[in-house]
């Protein structure tokens, strides 16, 4: 395996809150990373600070050949850092004045500097992946939340990112269409394209991920294979959410 991504000790607050203490996190290629933890941890924060949506204080970051130091980054770093990752959000940010192939040819003309007949083609194979290839002409307010989502993840594999970040994707959906787009991140997984995930969904993170991760108060508190974490958890914290969590699916 090679390491895609190496984040060291990543610290950001807001005022006198710190949200992210020192955060440290590695990441190999392919590698699928669900990341845990109770709500107003600092989860959806470092996913953010990844791709520089949030501007960390401290802290190094490499993605691929580009590393940084958020101390001192310069507007090239920042533009180069964002090339390396996209995100899929909780409540899709999809253009509503855009039809979803215009979603996703969007951003590949005017932030990779793609042809139009490029940029269609490959919006075309992603939806297609997704099983959203026969709505392209529609617009988002006619389509599901489930499906607005899977268009989400299309335009987050249309610029062959080197890694994807899904900040709890399916936080935002009614519970009956949660299922169709855990299935289609689970085919993506399959690609051996890396992703890191924000989720509560246990089963899932169970199930798909190479490396679980547990975070609490802005810290790392323990990470490994799902197997670990999910059967033999270390810490008292992780063993007290994951009791938790695990006591609410069963409901």
């Amino acid at each position: 395996m090679s390491r895609i991504l190496t984040a060291e000790h990543i610290r950001k607050s807001f005022g006198n809150h710190t949200v992210l203490k020192d955060i440290n996190l590695n990441v190999e290629k392919g590698d699928v990373v669900s990341i845990l933890g109770p709500s107003g941890t600092g989860k959806t924060t470092f996913l953010r600070c990844l791709n520089y949506l949030e501007q960390p204080d401290s802290g190094k970051l490499t993605i691929d050949d580009v590393s940084v130091d958020f101390s001192k980054i310069s507007k090239d770093e920042v533009k180069r850092l964002r090339r390396k990752s996209t995100m899929v959000f909780q409540q899709f940010n999809l253009f509503r004045n855009k039809n979803v192939l215009e979603n996703i040819t969007e951003g590949l003309i005017y932030g990779y500097g793609k042809s139009a007949s490029e940029a269609k083609d490959i919006a075309m194979e992603e939806l297609k992946r997704v099983h959203m290839e026969d709505y392209a002409k529609m617009y988002p307010s006619e389509l599901s939340g489930g499906m607005q989502q899977r268009v989400g993840i299309a335009r987050a594999l249309a610029p062959r990112p080197d890694v994807i970040l899904f900040d709890e994707p399916t936080s935002a959906l009614d519970p009956e269409l949660v299922g169709e787009v855990l299935d289609t991140i689970a085919e993506v997984a399959t690609l051996g394209i890396t992703m890191i995930i924000v989720t509560h969904e246990m089963h899932f993170a169970r199930e798909v991920s190479s490396k679980v991760v547990f975070m609490s108060d802005g810290l790392v508190v323990e990470e490994g294979t799902p197997e670990d974490l999910f059967t033999h958890p270390k810490e008292e914290k992780t063993q007290q959410f994951l009791q938790r969590m695990l006591k609410r699916d069963e409901h």
